[in-house]
């Protein structure tokens, strides 16, 4: 009887510590599952949800992903309005509404934004794509407003949107339609691209993923039109892979646009030099049609706002320019970081 008892008082321990084992993962499980909750409600982690659906939009603009991010960006300024950059959101949110001819809306959100956050960042960008706007709902003169604002703001009035605004404003107003000025095409000369944003492209490189400009914004880009059966292009290359070596790291990227007659040639020339950088094989003249190239080697270097700023750069002027940009681009990168 004795011997019975123990082999009972044994289970009853056992059983007691598996249930304590059982309540002390549940407890654990709890407050985990409690700290996951708080932490998605963080601000931090709200703002990196919408950067995550504007990197997909970047990569392939769908309606669905654009509502989602005006569902997204509306709940982020109404909760989290003292956000640090609660501006940039305000500008994805209006952007976004525009895109999808909810332009009126698109105002709004602009207005406010430059009413309630004067001195923020996305100011800049704001009152142009209000200036944009207006023009695209046929309102002229508030257009002029927005862009006459920008042109001579304190702060921002020297940069490069600005510029876009004062050439806005020097077209006849009735021909606007809510774009930006692009420059003629007609017989262009590179250098004719210089201070225009650069027109963006939607292709797959050679490693079948999604290329475009916008996906590189806030970057130095260097679009560099070759081919290997080209001698300068060859020639320059050593130069090209040393800056590319020297900046890649900062800001700086490289898209390769080749003009070769068949693909294994660029293939073959690529992995025997190690070109690091993005490449993509322009078969039907999709890219270098649009920048009216008509000789190679051509280059534009453009800047983190998606403006060309130099073209056709070759050995120390190249390295020169991409230095100077690079340091231009981080600077205002840092000071955005300490707003």
């Amino acid at each position: 009887m004795f011997f019975r008892n123990a082999i009972n008082a044994e289970k009853n321990k056992d059983t007691f510590l598996s249930l304590i084992f059982v309540l002390t993962s549940l407890a654990l499980i709890v407050f985990c599952a409690n700290l996951v909750d708080a932490a998605s409600e963080k601000p931090g982690y709200k703002y990196q949800e919408i950067k995550a659906i504007v990197k997909e939009l970047k990569r392939r603009t769908k309606s669905e992903d654009l509502e989602k991010l005006v569902e997204k960006s509306t709940e982020f300024i109404t909760s989290h309005p003292k956000y640090k950059r609660v501006d940039e959101v305000y500008y994805l949110l209006g952007d976004a509404l525009v895109q999808l001819d909810r332009v009126e809306e698109g105002v709004k959100v602009f207005e406010e934004l430059i009413k309630d956050y004067p001195s923020a960042r996305y100011v800049e960008r704001c009152l142009l794509e209000l200036g944009l706007a207006y023009d695209k709902l046929g309102k002229h003169d508030a257009a002029d407003a927005a862009y006459e604002k920008l042109v001579n703001h304190p702060k921002y009035g020297s940069r490069s949107q600005a510029k876009f605004a004062k050439q806005l404003l020097e077209q006849d107003k009735t021909t606007r339609k809510g774009e930006l000025p692009k420059p003629s095409r007609a017989r262009m000369n590179p250098r004719d691209w210089l201070g225009h944003p650069a027109p963006d492209f939607e292709v797959t490189d050679l490693e079948g993923e999604a290329l475009s400009l916008e996906r590189y914004r806030g970057e130095v880009v260097l679009l560099d039109f070759w081919a290997t059966w080209c001698g300068p292009c060859i020639a320059e290359m050593p130069n090209v892979k040393k800056t590319y070596e020297t900046y890649k790291d900062q800001k700086f990227q490289i898209i390769g646009i080749s003009l070769d007659r068949s693909m294994e040639p660029l293939k073959a020339y690529i992995e025997k030099e190690g070109l690091g950088w993005v490449h993509y094989w322009d078969t039907t003249n999709k890219v270098s049609s649009v920048y009216r190239v008509q000789a190679i080697p051509s280059t534009f270097l453009i800047d983190g706002e998606g403006v060309i700023r130099k073209a056709n750069l070759r050995g120390a002027a190249l390295k020169k320019a991409v230095a100077e940009l690079v340091k231009e681009n981080l600077a205002k990168s840092t000071h955005t970081d300490s707003q």
